[in-house]
């Protein structure tokens, strides 16, 4: 709690008002320095990306964990196995993708009201409801887990509908944790719109709602569309939450990895992350494809 207290201190320190949309990033002129700063940067991205991948797939692709690869130990059986006979892993897929896709455009929806809220609150009403958003993502994931059992192990009162060890529990979970990330993109660029252009329409008879989608809502899409993208990114390889709250039937990409890997099935737990990061990339180029039918900026690197 103090943590979060010092934090929004700090944030609430400087704030500019904006009149437009600020998607467009500054350029810089690093005329002699451009050819060093390149070459450090793409040493940097081998070192913490290119490599670590090419590792991934490459024990993916050999019979087993410490084998050198080459043209006679190559064989892609791990991924034989874990496509075509492995039904957890489509399972572990689908409730992945469910989870996360659900969760994104949930907190997305969430994200705009409770931030157009928060803009408009006292700011002792808005400090304790952020201290309380920013709770399950500062908290470890398996305490969030802990506390969700604690909650939802008997059935929920009046409807005597049971929660536990099924993928609600997880949803559930999942937004608790991931709100914080989806609102703080959104809450910094509301909070950076001039009052004025809100007090304009006002004046002008918009309504609130109308006031929110003509006028609030395309300045922040941007934000919006970023924090829906981190929530994917991040709860779709979600472990530390999913770890303790899964069942038979309800494993999620990052159980089924851990489990392989615990189990000394390493080459599996491989091939499953190098699809895990096909699947990833897929899913931005297709965003990617998209880009120019949503807002501008709303694909944080199609801005």
């Amino acid at each position: 709690m103090i943590g979060i207290q010092i934090q929004q201190y700090a944030a609430q320190k400087g704030r500019f008002r904006l009149l437009g949309n600020s998607s467009k990033a500054q350029s810089f002129d690093l005329k002699r320095g451009r050819v060093g700063l390149e070459v450090a940067l793409w040493l940097v991205i081998s070192l913490i990306l290119m490599a670590p991948l090419l590792a991934l797939m490459t024990s993916s692709l050999v019979p087993a964990l410490g084998v050198p690869l080459t043209w006679e130990t190559l064989t892609f059986s791990a991924y034989d196995e874990m496509v075509s006979r492995q039904g957890m892993t489509r399972r572990a897929f689908s409730n992945s993708l469910l989870l996360s896709i659900s969760a994104a455009l949930l907190l997305m929806v969430l994200s705009i009201l409770i931030a157009n809220s928060l803009r408009k609150s006292s700011a002792k009403i808005s400090t304790w409801l952020l201290s309380s958003i920013e709770i399950p993502y500062a908290l470890p994931g398996v305490v969030l887990a802990i506390a969700c059992i604690l909650l939802f192990a008997k059935p929920l009162p009046f409807i005597n509908l049971a929660l536990y060890g099924t993928l609600w529990i997880i949803f559930i979970a999942y937004l608790a944790r991931f709100l914080s990330v989806a609102l703080k993109p959104v809450l910094a660029s509301i909070n950076e719109m001039d009052p004025s252009l809100e007090e304009a329409a006002q004046i002008a008879g918009a309504s609130p709602s109308r006031r929110l989608i003509d006028i609030v809502l395309p300045l922040i899409a941007p934000a919006v569309g970023a924090g829906g993208l981190l929530v994917f990114l991040t709860s779709v390889n979600e472990l530390t939450v999913s770890a303790l709250l899964w069942s038979a039937g309800r494993e999620t990409l990052g159980v089924l990895i851990f489990n392989l890997d615990e189990s000394g099935d390493s080459i599996l737990a491989a091939a499953i992350a190098v699809l895990v990061v096909l699947m990833v990339f897929v899913l931005m180029m297709l965003l990617s494809l998209c880009a120019r039918y949503l807002p501008k900026g709303v694909v944080p690197w199609q801005s």
